[in-house]
């Protein structure tokens, strides 16, 4: 090989494609309006945002999982809890120490999507993934049918920055689909709702007039 063929260098700008996963609860705003909370995907951070008169100034960011695609408030704001979808798991970030760090960090199923607080005094945290991967303590049956495919991972939120490595789920819930997404919460955090991305249902389109 030449020295001017090692020298030669492309013409103009070269195409690049980023593959990244998408976010399902980005943004997180606490309950005084003072602090924001940002995941940001591509850098692998959660970026934590101080709310003004005058508008957002970043006050820091913290190296959490692979593309994380969810974030939450904790029952009384001092944590951030964050989805890492490839990385299959949650980071629990203290926002009361400083600089905010990640304190401990829960294995959950695969590809994790989404997380809300609920049950008694918020005390409960779910978060959906897919029936499968490295982490699940069950045999997952690929090949049998009627299993779901979809779980929500349920974790005692007041005890899980003092559990082992890893956590400890309190229970998983099996749902029949596909792709587990999103989460909501009833206003008196009794009951949560799951939406499954692929469900298997057939949509019907009916006329209001």
């Amino acid at each position: 090989m030449s020295e001017s063929t090692l020298l030669d260098a492309p013409p103009g700008p070269q195409d690049y494609t980023l593959f990244e996963s998408g976010p399902v609860r980005p943004l997180a705003l606490s309950a005084d309006g003072e602090q924001l909370l940002a995941v940001n995907t591509p850098a692998g951070r959660l970026d934590v945002y101080v709310v003004t008169d005058q508008g957002l100034s970043l006050a820091q960011s913290v190296p959490v999982g692979l593309e994380p695609v969810a974030v939450a408030f904790n029952a009384d704001q001092r944590q951030a809890w964050v989805v890492n979808h490839l990385s299959d798991s949650i980071s629990i970030v203290a926002l009361d120490r400083q600089p905010a760090q990640v304190v401990q960090t829960l294995w959950v199923g695969d590809e994790p999507r989404d997380i809300v607080f609920a049950g008694p005094n918020r005390s409960l945290a779910f978060v959906t993934a897919a029936h499968r991967g490295q982490h699940l303590p069950m045999d997952w049956e690929p090949t049998r049918a009627g299993i779901g495919r979809a779980d929500v991972w349920i974790f005692d939120a007041d005890s899980a920055v003092e559990g082992p490595p890893g956590g400890s789920a309190k229970q998983i819930l099996t749902l029949f689909g596909d792709t587990p997404r999103a989460l909501a919460s009833s206003a008196d955090g009794r009951e949560v709702y799951a939406a499954v991305f692929r469900s298997g249902n057939g949509t019907t389109t009916l006329p209001t007039g």
